[in-house]
């Protein structure tokens, strides 16, 4: 009775120790297949905010303004992503009758992500190249006396721009992103520049 017992005993022990062995690899494969679902994914973020022209050109002819923005976005992994920017910006004239100007950007750039575990949410840095188009419709200055006709102005320049932002997780396919950039724009007599602020949703799609 007591080798029985003692059979017994040491059975429950043996298949519990196999279950667990078990239980360790599946485990295992779930987070791997976890992780694997979670990159790499798509993102679109529809965005609004403000512009703000800085010295010594641009803040002397406009005054702060509203934008509007689509970011499409390739999340690689935790760290690293790629992304293409559409923005729209908008800004009112210093000059009294003077229309509104505006830059249609067009940049795409690297993504840099700062994560933790215990977080859902995340810090990034990003810069982009690309082209700025600025326009500009003609009108007469009622300063003029003589009537003379402003020329219509829609010129497009290379440009640059950097900035950081954060993400904040809603659900599993919705983020909450904000964010603040520098952007630099190269002109024929040397460069003009603005900083934007925004924030939008973010969509992620795997």
């Amino acid at each position: 009775m007591k080798c029985f017992k003692l059979f017994t005993v040491l059975l429950v022990f043996v298949f519990s120790l196999s279950a667990e062995a078990q239980q360790k690899p599946n485990a295992t494969v779930t987070v791997k297949k976890e992780t694997r679902k979670m990159f790499p994914h798509v993102t679109i973020t529809p965005s609004v905010g403000a512009i703000f022209p800085l010295p010594k050109i641009l803040n002397q002819n406009f005054k702060p303004g509203g934008t509007l923005g689509l970011d499409i976005g390739y999340r690689l992994n935790k760290e690293v992503g790629l992304y293409g920017k559409f923005g729209y910006y908008f800004m009112s004239s210093k000059q009294t009758g003077a229309p509104i100007g505006s830059y249609l950007e067009f940049t795409a750039g690297p993504r840099y992500f700062f994560t933790h575990p215990k977080l859902k949410s995340a810090l990034f840095f990003e810069g982009g190249v690309g082209a700025y188009n600025f326009r500009q419709n003609s009108y007469v200055s009622p300063q003029d006396t003589t009537g003379s006709v402003v020329a219509q102005i829609s010129d497009t320049k290379a440009g640059l721009n950097g900035g950081i932002g954060a993400t904040l997780a809603l659900s599993d396919v919705v983020d909450i992103m904000v964010k603040s950039k520098y952007h630099l724009i190269f002109t024929q007599n040397g460069s003009t520049s603005f900083v934007t602020v925004g924030g939008g949703l973010e969509f992620r799609f795997r």
